[in-house]
C-alpha cells in the first residue's frame, strides 16, 4: 500500500508540476537585473525592487518564494508619495501636512498540469490604505480585501493555450484610526461589505514566448456586478480598464459627468481585451 501510494506522489509531482506554467521562473542564484526590476535570487527565494516606481513616488520592494515550479507565494508592498510625480511638472509640495498611501498584497499561485489540460489557481489578499495629517487630527484608513481566479485551460502546443475561468474579489473590512466610534459608519461597512462582492467569467487564448513575455487575448464577461469590480484583473491592460470605471464612479459620486465615457479605446477599454503582461 505504501509503495503504490508513493508511486502516485511521483505521478501527481510529474504530471503536475511540468514545463508549461505561466509562471516566471526564480533567477540564478545573486544579484539579476531585467526590464522591470533589479533584485537578488538565494535558496527558494527572491527579493526585488522596481526602480521605475520610485521614480513614480511609489517606493516597493517584493519577496517571491517558490515552493515549486509551478507553485509560488509572493508578498509585496509600498508605499506611495502622491506629490511626487506632479513636483516633476513644477507644484510644489505641500509643507503644512503629508499625505501617503499604501498597500501590501499577498498571494498563492498555482499552475498544475495534466497532460494538455491546466488549472490555475490564485488567492490575494490585500491591503489598501492611505495616512494623511493637514493640521487636523490625523487620520488613518486602510480596507482589506480577497481576490482570486480558478481557471481551466487546453494547450493547443507548449506555447498556446486557450482558457475559461471565473474571477471574483470581496471586501473583508474597513479600519479607521482613530475609530470613528459612530454607528452610522458601521453602517457604512455593513452596507459596503455587501455590495462590494464581484465576480467575472474570463475566456479567450494565450500564447507564451521565453520566461517572461507573453500575449493573451481573452472576454472578460461581468456575473456580479458589485463594487470590488474595479479591482479586477492581474495585468496591466485590466488596471487601466479599472481607471476608467474608478473615474466613472468617482463621477457618480461626485454628481458630474464622466470625463472619460466617451473615450472607446478597442481592446484596452472594451469588455475584450488584448494584455502582454500574462505570467505572475
Amino acid at each position: 500500500m505504501k509503495k503504490i501510494i508513493i508511486i502516485l506522489l511521483v505521478i501527481i509531482s510529474v504530471i503536475g508540476f511540468s514545463v508549461k506554467s505561466d509562471i516566471v521562473p526564480q533567477h540564478n542564484e545573486g544579484f539579476f537585473v531585467n526590464f522591470e526590476s533589479i533584485g537578488f535570487s538565494f535558496s527558494n527565494m527572491e527579493i526585488s525592487t522596481a526602480p521605475l516606481l520610485d521614480i513614480l513616488g511609489v517606493y516597493n520592494l517584493g519577496l517571491r518564494y517558490y515552493l515549486y515550479e509551478n507553485m509560488i507565494f509572493s508578498l509585496n508592498g509600498g508605499v506611495i508619495d502622491p506629490f511626487v510625480l506632479p513636483s516633476y511638472f513644477g507644484e510644489p509640495r505641500p509643507t503644512d501636512g503629508y499625505l501617503y498611501l499604501y498597500y501590501l498584497n499577498t498571494y498563492n499561485h498555482n499552475n498544475f498540469n495534466f497532460g494538455n489540460f491546466s488549472l490555475k489557481t490564485h488567492i490575494q489578499p490585500s491591503i489598501y490604505g492611505f495616512l494623511i495629517d493637514f493640521g487636523y487630527d490625523p487620520i488613518g484608513l486602510n480596507a482589506v480585501t480577497i481576490r482570486g481566479f480558478s481557471q481551466l485551460g487546453y494547450y493547443l502546443t507548449d506555447n498556446l493555450e486557450l482558457f475559461g475561468g471565473i474571477e471574483g474579489g470581496y471586501l473583508i473590512t474597513i479600519n479607521v484610526n482613530p475609530d470613528p466610534n459612530d454607528p452610522d459608519f458601521n453602517a457604512f461597512v455593513a452596507r459596503a461589505r455587501e455590495e462590494s462582492l464581484y465576480s467575472l467569467g474570463r475566456s479567450g487564448i494565450r500564447f507564451y514566448s521565453g520566461d517572461v513575455f507573453g500575449v493573451e487575448l481573452g472576454y472578460r464577461i461581468t456575473i456580479i456586478d458589485g463594487i470590488l469590480k474595479f479591482l479586477q484583473g492581474y495585468n496591466a491592460t485590466d488596471y487601466i480598464y479599472n481607471s476608467f470605471s474608478l473615474t466613472s464612479i468617482y463621477s457618480s459620486i461626485l454628481d458630474e459627468e464622466d470625463p472619460l465615457k466617451n473615450i472607446n479605446i478597442p481592446f484596452i477599454t472594451t469588455d475584450y481585451y488584448l494584455s502582454f503582461t500574462v505570467k505572475f
